[in-house]
């Protein structure tokens, strides 16, 4: 048995081979954490204007990209994993800006629990933590 360890890599993959992440998003971070949630940070790649195809609103789905598993709970958090991103907004400071100066920031909106689609605008990272339970395929 050692020789046969010796010889073979133990792969897992957590997502789903048959769905693709769009064209202009990357994923970050997909990391199981001790607490038993994941932690997934994805990027869109491209900013505004920077591409006339890719340059859009992206939507990641969730549920195809963890068809194995069922997603029981989604968590936006902060970049750095250390708040929850609604509580973060709540303390964020509110600056009054000249409106015509500046075109307001588009960002990715909620996440509908149901539907489990995420948004992300150009430039924009968003970090989620899962809770995910194993969904038994053969009655095992």
């Amino acid at each position: 048995t050692e020789d046969w360890m010796n010889d073979k890599i133990p792969v897992f993959s957590g997502i789903d081979s048959s769905y693709s992440l769009p064209d202009n998003v990357a994923m970050i971070t997909l990391q199981e954490l001790e607490n038993g949630k994941t932690l997934l940070r994805l990027a869109h790649l491209y900013e505004i204007g920077e591409d006339k195809d890719l340059s859009i609103m992206a939507r990641v789905e969730l549920k195809k990209l963890f068809t194995n598993k069922k997603i029981v709970n989604v968590t936006e958090m902060s970049l750095s994993v250390n708040q929850e991103r609604a509580e973060m907004e709540k303390k964020r400071l509110v600056w009054k800006v000249d409106k015509s100066s500046k075109e307001e920031t588009k960002r990715g909106g909620p996440v509908d629990p149901v539907e489990c689609v995420v948004e992300l605008a150009p430039m924009e990272i968003r970090t989620f933590l899962l809770d995910l339970e194993y969904i038994q395929i053969y009655g095992v």
